[in-house]
């Protein structure tokens, strides 16, 4: 429902609503809203990852991993694995601007994890001498994850699928730049 609705504006009686739940049953659990939005935050921020996880393990090299986080990526446009897209993306936009608000250090958190998952995967693509050596796997997951945000963002206000296959196809052309050729 946060991730749906948006953490400020779901109420506590749209969570009773929801759950049915009575408020003293929630209030029994959480100390108050705030930190059940960063549980909930924090439980969707690990559904995502498991999913991407789950997407890249199987994968034998650099470039299918590569090619199976875009997918689970845009796994999130089908609200799949959690209903509403990218968590992290969806809480920080709404919290970005809130002064001495202890949730952001939490979707920084959970931001700086997404991109050193990215980054691992880079790095390892340069130890194995899959990728070529200008490649910087901090920046590389940067401007991987910003182009994936922005194609979320982009297909959630269009619904237009040609915006994913458009994405997919530069990145996969941006992979094709950064790939040693095989032989």
């Amino acid at each position: 429902m946060f991730n749906q609705r948006g953490y400020m504006t779901t109420s506590m009686n749209d969570i009773i609503k929801e759950t049915g739940i009575q408020k003293g049953g929630i209030y029994r659990h959480f100390k108050d809203k705030e930190q059940l939005m960063i549980e909930a935050f924090q439980f969707s921020v690990q559904i995502m990852h498991q999913h991407f996880v789950k997407m890249v393990e199987p994968c034998k090299d650099t470039k299918e991993k590569l090619n199976a986080f875009v997918e689970a990526f845009f796994d999130l446009s089908k609200n799949k694995p959690i209903v509403g897209g990218c968590p992290i993306f969806n809480a920080a936009t709404e919290m970005d601007d809130l002064e001495g608000n202890t949730f952001i250090d939490y979707i920084d958190q959970a931001m700086d994890n997404l991109k050193d998952f990215l980054s691992n995967i880079i790095h390892k693509g340069l130890q194995s001498n899959e990728l070529k050596e200008f490649v910087n796997p901090n920046e590389a997951s940067i401007f991987i994850i910003s182009i994936l945000e922005g194609a979320l963002v982009l297909y959630k206000l269009k619904k237009d699928e040609q915006i994913i296959t458009s994405i997919h196809h530069y990145l996969n052309h941006y992979f094709s730049t950064i790939f040693h050729e095989r032989q």
